[in-house]
Formats: structure tokens, sequence, C-alpha cells
């Protein structure tokens, strides 16, 4: 089997994308499932793992739902904010068999960021289990 491992999906909006500028105009377009066959197909790409993009609980879960509409949809990384008091219930709030891990992007973050107390917090709860069907150490921080 043949994957993409780093995909994304958006509904183009200028307002929640404004990291698009004028030297990527030709990513100022929806991209869908749809697209994506189009191109994997004839490829011999036979799935993808979807990336989020936002760092939203909203959109995260909109790609499971996409995710159980498309079978070529193998795994989803989504966000979860890490550093919130509540980490546990949001990543039980989007447990999901095809949630394969978080990330957060951090290049937009203040230096300091990744050894902050709240974000080393979130890095040493990973091993503990959520009480779910999905214990938080399934999931890898990407």
């Amino acid at each position: 089997m043949h994957l993409d491992s780093h995909l994304h999906f958006w509904h183009y909006n200028p307002g929640e994308y404004a990291w698009i500028d004028d030297t990527m105009a030709p990513l100022r377009r929806d991209f869908m499932p749809e697209h994506a066959l189009s191109v994997m197909q004839p490829a011999g790409v036979d799935g993808c793992v979807v990336v989020q993009v936002r760092q939203t609980l909203e959109e995260t879960r909109w790609m499971l739902q996409l995710a159980e509409r498309y079978a070529f949809i193998a795994g989803v990384v989504g966000w979860v904010d890490l550093r919130s008091d509540d980490l546990e219930a949001q990543i039980e709030s989007v447990a999901h068999p095809k949630l394969v891990g978080v990330r957060h992007i951090v290049q937009a973050e203040p230096d300091g960021f990744l050894s902050s107390p709240e974000f080393r917090r979130a890095r040493s709860s990973r091993s503990s289990p959520l009480g779910t069907s999905m214990p938080l150490r399934r999931l890898r921080v990407a």
C-alpha cells in the first residue's frame, strides 16, 4: 500500500488561511478528498494521512468526519490545545480510531514555547491513560 503521509484539506477562506500569501496563489482554492483522489489514483497512491492546518478542535472533528466518509483516508493528525488544563477532555472529545496523532504548529509561537511548563506538562501526560478506549499514549505528538 502506498500512502501520502501528509495531506491537507480545506475550504479556502482568506481570513482563515491568511498565511497563504501571493507567493502561494495556486493554493487559494478548495482542496477536498475528491481533488486528492483525482491525483492520487493515477499515481498509484492508495491512501493518505490528513494533517490539520488550523489549530481548532472543529477542524479536527471535520477531518474525522471526512475520514469516516472516505475510506482512503487512513489516518488523521489533528489538533488539541496541548497547553490546556482540560487536555484529556479535549482528546476524549476527538477520540476516534483514525486519529493517529496530534500536533501544534510552533513556528509562530514565542521563544520558549516548547520549554514552557504547560507544554512540558502535556508531554509528560502523553503516557497516562485517558480511561477511554483510546489511551493518550497511542497518540504521537507530531
